[in-house]
């Protein structure tokens, strides 16, 4: 059975590496075979490479089953599927 870890928050300005790398250092080992829900709600700015690092962190580098990214919009939605298609990972990644 899949686990569905709680969501995670995206502050307002989310833009950067490390602000993507701070977001889900405290999940560690448990993104391994998990669905991870990001909610994008309060985000009114976010980059291309907070979203590559993001996939990169939770697809890639953690394992999880998917990546599922509610209330997300859609410029920010393009980035993160490009990152994902860029990472071979597109079809892990979820909208809700």
């Amino acid at each position: 059975m899949t686990s569905v870890l709680p969501p995670i928050e995206v502050p307002q300005l989310s833009g950067g590496r490390e602000r993507a790398r701070a977001l889900v250092e405290g999940l560690g080992h448990r993104m391994a075979g998990a669905v991870i829900v990001v909610d994008f709600r309060r985000m009114v700015a976010g980059t291309p490479s907070f979203a590559d690092e993001l996939v990169t962190r939770v697809l890639v580098d953690g394992g999880a089953a998917a990546l599922r990214a509610v209330h997300v919009s859609r410029e920010f939605w393009q980035y993160l599927l490009e990152a994902a298609r860029d990472h071979g990972v597109a079809e892990r990644l979820q909208t809700a």
